[in-house]
């Protein structure tokens, strides 16, 4: 497994996961709207500063991001010069949704169409506008944990990081009243992604459990090849994932998994397919976000 040597001190623990309730709600975002702005607006409406979300349909305009790039003196890896579209045909975006120096933040990768219909992914910046027909929005409050945003040591790069919130406490709820048992988690550097699923999953006691989001960095990217039965290599130094989603079971005393992921390259070319377990290490951070079907 590929990993990275960052400029700062390895911190630990590796894995920060705190124990949490989600509830969800359908909406559609409004166009000429900052999508920053409008999230955050929704999640205080629900009750909450904090919280992530899933984007399709839709299209931003413009769309302003960066992809993945090469390391300097400071940072391992770092990002590209930013970029623009002037419309983008949104397919699939996810956002997480907290505070930076007690300011609203979102940390979103994204995969759309341009005008040339081009296939196109990377990190926005929080200045991206929703566009007309504006982008459909799955928003996820969490209640209990928040998310926090602060410069890494380790890395030398913003990250989100869950803290317990006591000013917002996790209601004694089950999902038949809306609510979701849910854990939020960070994982960092060199970790593998799918023995971290894996272990958060044990930590917290779930036998069945569904990774409803998450986004975040990898070294590369090593993807089951299911036309050859091998395996296709992404290179690195860093790729920022867009998605992952998949489901985790205890079966007869050890953990199943199976995880799909789509990340964008150095190149900003966009590849897709299921995570090799044991051969994907988290470049920069991971943000997770997994649900307790127990």
């Amino acid at each position: 497994m590929k990993t990275l040597t960052h400029h700062g001190e390895a911190l630990s623990p590796r894995i920060v996961s705190i124990a949490t309730r989600s509830r969800g709600m359908l909406t559609t975002l409004t166009p000429g709207r900052n999508v920053l702005d409008e999230l955050t607006e929704k999640l205080r409406d629900m009750g909450t500063d904090s919280g992530y979300v899933e984007l399709f349909s839709g299209n931003y305009a413009p769309v302003s991001y960066c992809v993945p790039a090469g390391g300097d003196s400071e940072r391992a890896v770092s990002f590209s010069e930013s970029r623009t579209v002037d419309r983008a045909e949104l397919v699939y975006g996810a956002v997480t949704v907290g505070l930076r120096d007690n300011a609203p933040f979102i940390h979103s990768h994204c995969l759309w169409l341009d005008e040339s219909h081009r296939q196109l992914g990377g990190h926005l910046w929080p200045e991206t506008i929703s566009g007309d027909p504006a982008p459909r929005a799955a928003i996820y409050g969490i209640y209990g944990a928040r998310w926090t945003s602060a410069d890494d040591p380790e890395t030398r790069m913003p990250v989100f990081t869950p803290s317990t919130d006591e000013r917002n406490p996790m209601p004694n709820h089950t999902d038949a009243t809306g609510y979701l048992e849910t854990v939020v988690a960070r994982v960092r550097p060199n970790e593998d992604l799918t023995a971290a699923v894996i272990t958060v999953c044990a930590e917290h006691g779930f036998t069945a459990a569904i990774v409803r989001g998450g986004l975040g960095s990898l070294v590369g990217g090593t993807f089951v090849d299911r036309t050859t039965g091998g395996t296709t290599h992404v290179d690195g130094p860093g790729t920022e994932v867009i998605s992952i989603m998949g489901d985790i079971t205890l079966v007869d005393g050890h953990y199943q998994s199976a995880i799909s992921c789509t990340l964008v390259d150095r190149h900003g070319a966009v590849h897709a397919g299921e995570l090799v377990p044991g051969e994907n290490a988290v470049a920069v951070t991971f943000e997770l976000i997994i649900q307790n079907l127990s």
